[in-house]
């Protein structure tokens, strides 16, 4: 099949095509209020370098640790393999709160103690005003500011579930043993249709993500101390004792003193890959009149559970109301799941609760959330023998503020070197060498089945012809029988122009799908994502793209990394 003349000015694009700005097709509100001409850009890397710290990663975790680090006096470089921000920072919903029910603090207390469960809230705490406290110091608008966050039972009194379903007195109780100030209340009214127990947080707070990153990164390039370079891809590291060697995809070499893997999932690190757990969260902006909301963050106590936050909308009359929730695991969804349900139940929330919402979405989006096995994340020295290698994963939902908490604790652990222990508080209970807490097993058991039944695409596939697929969509189907049937991941462009690449994911083998409402391929295995129609690799933890299995393919999955 010859090139369709979309493909061709897709080519011509070259690594400008598909998703280079952000991980997703939807756009989200946070990038549709800050323009891509706001963000500043930097060049690919054209050849070798030496720095003190190495940063695989432009989202929050990666240009916050750039900036402490930077403040103590360290030479920081940054690499990102598409465009900064392209990650899930510009993908959530940009709750910054320590008191959310996820995790609950009464299972922290079972697991960790009373001191490991403060120690996460502090973390929390910490990192939210810690944005405050930058945004103000650099001058970055961003709609920062504190406010109460809520925690409601997911149904109201008068439903026969509902003393099923609360737990808040449990959760309030558990607060009040590690000191953290709540107020709770049987009879509270949130919103139109909910009436029952409330956990009320002082002193949450939200922003808006894109504007406060993008005004770090203006900061940063213009510190001496700073260098950032986008389009170069990792390819390889080795810790050599007293430092790291970095290769880059381009073939440039790096040598660090110390390397921070901020990519949301380490890449390829299989150590802390079987530990966590890979989701989708989808979120709606739908629009209200200015002021009926209260600016009040909202949680409900399901499993998934829903979020609610307002944000400014273009229109001075308007407000935004952000509403999200229904998380599945990756990769297993119907794409009447994708296009419709998700969003649709969302809506149907809002809607009960608050009646003044436009019923119709300004914006949908879906991101992507890491569970860790025991509901704390990851953040320290890499396990094994890597004393110079430091990563930050498993964020639970949580991930601005364990963004900003892991790049405090990083600096903390890069600054006093590997002889020093306990500098700070949260070390221990965020190491990644740590051992699985006995009461998860069997969770992580449970979680790790349907991630294996996910091998099973090998032999099921999505349809048996080309022409089944629509337009602007994908399918996985087999090859041939001179390709020994093998998985195909299958594109079809606008104009049914055609590109095939391996539906084999080059971290762990699984066998990709098709994620309808981002156009991407997603592994079902460890949440390795890829463009749909460009198969490059847009989340790990794979490194490399699918394999093109035909020309087409091979034209758009073509461009030069530094």
């Amino acid at each position: 099949m010859q090139p369709s003349s979309t493909l061709r000015s897709s080519a011509s694009a070259g690594s400008n095509y598909g998703a280079v700005n952000t991980s997703g097709h939807q756009q989200p509100v946070w990038i549709a209020t800050e323009p891509w001409s706001n963000r500043p850009t930097f060049p690919k890397l054209q050849s070798n370098l030496s720095t003190d710290v190495l940063i695989v990663g432009a989202g929050i975790t990666g240009i916050s640790t750039a900036y402490e680090c930077i403040k103590q006096g360290l030479r920081t470089t940054i690499i990102e393999a598409r465009e900064v921000l392209s990650g899930e920072s510009g993908r959530t919903s940009a709750h910054l709160s320590g008191v959310n029910g996820d995790p609950r603090f009464y299972e922290l207390i079972s697991l960790f103690g009373e001191n490991g469960a403060r120690h996460w809230f502090d973390s929390q705490q910490y990192a939210l005003e810690r944005v405050g406290a930058i945004a103000k110091a650099e001058g970055i608008d961003c709609e920062y500011r504190q406010l109460p966050g809520k925690i409601i039972v997911s149904v109201p009194k008068t439903d026969p579930g509902y003393d099923k379903a609360n737990d808040l007195k449990k959760e309030f109780d558990a607060l009040q043993q590690i000191g953290v100030r709540v107020q709770y209340t049987e009879e509270g009214k949130v919103g139109d249709a909910y009436v029952g127990a409330v956990i009320e947080a002082p002193k949450q707070a939200t922003f808006h993500p894109t504007k406060y990153l993008n005004g770090v990164l203006k900061a940063l390039k213009n510190n001496q101390f700073f260098d950032c370079y986008t389009h170069t891809r990792l390819e390889s590291y080795k810790d050599l004792g007293d430092g790291v060697l970095v290769t880059t995809e381009g073939g440039h070499e790096i040598h660090a003193n110390s390397l921070v893997l901020s990519t949301n999932v380490p890449l390829q690190e299989i150590q802390i890959i079987g530990k966590e757990s890979y989701y989708r969260t989808y979120c709606v902006a739908l629009r209200i009149p200015k002021g009926r909301y209260p600016d009040v963050l909202i949680y409900d106590n399901a499993d998934p559970y829903v979020y609610v936050r307002k944000t400014a909308h273009p229109n001075p009359a308007y407000e935004f109301l952000i509403v999200g929730g229904e998380d599945h695991k990756v990769g297993m969804e119907t794409t009447e799941g994708y296009l419709q349900t998700h969003y649709g139940n969302l809506v149907k929330w809002a809607q009960h609760h608050f009646p003044y919402v436009d019923p119709e979405p300004e914006y949908k989006w879906s991101g992507q959330v890491v569970e860790p096995n025991d509901q704390i994340a990851y953040i320290g020295r890499n396990t094994g023998n890597l004393k110079n290698v430091f990563i930050a994963t498993g964020d639970s939902g949580n991930g601005l503020t364990h963004g900003v908490a892991a790049a405090r604790l990083l600096t903390d652990l890069i600054v006093a070197g590997q002889d020093v222990k306990h500098l700070n508080a949260w070390e221990d209970l965020f190491a990644p060498s740590r051992k699985p807490q006995l009461g998860t097993i069997p969770d992580v058991i449970k979680e790790n089945i349907p991630q294996q039944a996910a091998y099973s695409r090998y032999i099921n596939v999505d349809v048996s012809d080309m022409e089944e697929i629509p337009v602007c969509s994908g399918a996985v189907m087999h090859a041939g029988i001179s390709k020994l049937k093998k998985p195909l991941a299958v594109y079809k462009d606008g104009e049914g122009g055609v590109r095939v690449f391996s539906a084999i994911c080059p971290h762990m083998k699984g066998v990709v799908t098709w994620n309808a409402t981002e156009m991407s391929w997603d592994c079902p295995v460890h949440g390795s994502r890829f463009d749909g129609k460009t198969g490059r690799c847009i989340m790990g933890p794979a490194i490399h793209g699918l394999t093109p299995e035909d020309e087409n393919a091979k034209m758009v999955a073509a461009g030069e990394s530094g």
